[in-house]
């Protein structure tokens, strides 16, 4: 406040403004005494703070956390013009910028009929893809959901599950696991998204409960219920009003779901306000006691009227785009903006107690929508960007790094505190500790800076802290996908309070984590 006042005092007087003459001594000095006075009042006035961040890690939010990462189905690769292959250098490049995010869970769908020939079981023709994503999996123990869109395990035309196809995809399953060794596979997801009418089961609740009813018992034969349990619902959810889903799977699945899962792709407006905690809380409280819940995809769609501008502007771009899906693309991931709303989405999902979120999703040239060469614009790139779609497509875009900041710095096995924010609505923030190391997470959606204090009486002093900055100005990038830190060899002691100035749109992560 002292340097603004000095900077009035300094500033010329404007046209129009000049200084009367003839002011006498005394006037001077008896305003140069007010002006002293004020500035001493003021220097001695807290800063007005726009949102405290409070972490009070001795209450748990989850004690073990399962982890963040991505959507990573095997590749499309034929694009309209014949069957493309990914090379060394760009398997390479994958398994680099995985391994900079250090994913922790992936989902990987399939259709089990890619499986067959003339209708017997033929795995090994689709591994050329999968093996070299399973392998990374594998060797970096990453838990994977495995399982399969529902296309191949249900017969439409009688509304019924296709008993021969789901011996199939347990066969699948069992060959995985058990011959190839994969055993980073621990959960299966059977059906995408049932509750929709785009979905195999065309919104039905008794023909998908009946499929995994089919497909447990199926697994039972084989013993593989002891390596790998099943996921669901797997239901896409915009409100609360599907809440009942997980309910009903508890009462008549009972222990046969390990493992509970929704997903969700909220408008900006809904999550920015916060409204978003209030609707995944419904389906976590529904969720029986000792099981885990996680999101099994996330991703931002404009859906609500206040972001109808975004919506246009999403449209806009895809029909812009030569390779772009207009129909299922988001178009915003070319914007540090979408990493501060994904960053604002995971937090509220963190702090309800769900164990994980898998982002839709990792890279462009997973899945086309309309026609081959139209693809769902989602990933964090496209790999075959340079081979195909344009060389700027494979490189990074900058929401890959503000997920991966807080898929790195959360681990398997962090336990997750209580953070308490009060005053600025758009102002979010998480910690997670594991083995005596810590991550704090503090994000600003707003389009204006903030001034927040971050406080704890239950964090003790420690050094070695980074700190990063996730924002177009300060982002601090090295080579084709590494981010390094803003400062480093920090020393936090939130007992004191610690007031920081945040960007627009952005993210501060501090961490001593390795």
């Amino acid at each position: 406040m002292i340097a603004l006042i000095r900077q009035s005092e300094t500033t010329p007087a404007g046209p129009g403004h000049s200084r009367p003459a003839g002011l006498c001594s005394r006037f001077h000095l008896h305003l140069t005494g007010l002006l002293l006075s004020y500035a001493l009042f003021i220097s001695c006035t807290p800063t007005t703070q726009d949102a405290t961040v409070r972490f009070e890690t001795t209450t748990v939010v989850n004690d073990n956390y399962i982890g963040n990462g991505a959507e990573w189905d095997p590749y499309q690769l034929d694009y309209g013009e014949g069957r493309m292959q990914i090379s060394d250098a760009d398997w390479q490049k994958l398994y680099d910028r995985l391994d900079f995010m250090r994913p922790q869970f992936i989902r990987m769908m399939i259709n089990t009929s890619s499986f067959l020939q003339d209708g017997r079981f033929a795995p090994e023709q689709q591994m050329e893809v999968m093996g070299p994503m399973l392998e990374y999996c594998q060797s970096r123990d990453v838990m994977v959901m495995f399982g399969d869109w529902g296309w191949s395990v249900i017969d439409r035309k009688t509304s019924s599950p296709n008993e021969v196809n789901m011996q199939h995809a347990v066969e699948l399953l069992d060959y995985l696991v058990n011959e190839r060794g994969y055993t980073c596979i621990r959960y299966y997801d059977l059906i995408n998204e049932p509750n929709g009418d785009w979905a195999a089961t065309n919104t039905s609740y008794p023909l998908w409960a009946s499929a995994i009813g089919m497909f447990h018992g199926l697994m039972q034969k084989k013993g593989l219920q002891k390596q790998v349990e099943i996921a669901g619902p797997d239901i896409a959810i915009w409100d609360t009003g599907s809440a009942w889903w997980v309910d009903s799977t508890a009462t008549r699945l009972g222990d046969r779901v390990g493992l509970y899962d929704i997903h969700t792709y909220p408008s900006k407006s809904t999550v920015n306000s916060g409204k978003y905690s209030d609707i995944i809380r419904a389906y976590r409280e529904k969720v029986p006691l000792g099981k885990k819940i996680v999101m099994g995809e996330i991703g931002f769609k404009f859906v609500e009227e206040e972001d109808s501008l975004y919506l246009h502007e999403n449209r806009r771009r895809a029909e812009a785009a030569p390779h772009a899906a207009t129909g299922d693309s988001q178009m915003f991931v070319y914007d540090y903006m979408y990493g501060t709303d994904m960053a604002d989405a995971l937090m509220q999902t963190v702090n309800e107690g769900f164990s994980g979120s898998v982002v839709w999703m990792l890279d462009d040239a997973m899945h086309s929508h309309q026609a081959p060469d139209k693809l769902k614009v989602w990933g964090f790139w496209n790999i075959l960007g340079e081979e195909r779609f344009g060389a700027a497509e494979e490189e990074v875009r900058p929401w890959y790094y503000a997920w991966s900041l807080l898929t790195r710095y959360m681990p398997s096995g962090s336990v997750i505190g209580r953070t308490v924010v009060t005053g600025d609505s758009q102002i979010r923030a998480i910690v997670a500790e594991k083995d005596g190391k810590r991550m704090i997470a503090v994000v600003n959606v707003a389009k204006e800076p903030k001034r927040i204090r971050l406080e704890s009486d239950d964090l003790p002093p420690s050094d070695g802290w980074r700190k990063y900055i996730y924002h177009e100005t300060t982002l601090r990038t090295e080579g084709d996908h590494m981010l390094l830190p803003n400062e480093e060899e920090l020393t936090l002691n939130l007992s004191k309070g610690l007031s920081l100035e945040m960007l627009p749109e952005s993210m501060i992560v501090y961490t001593n984590m390795p």
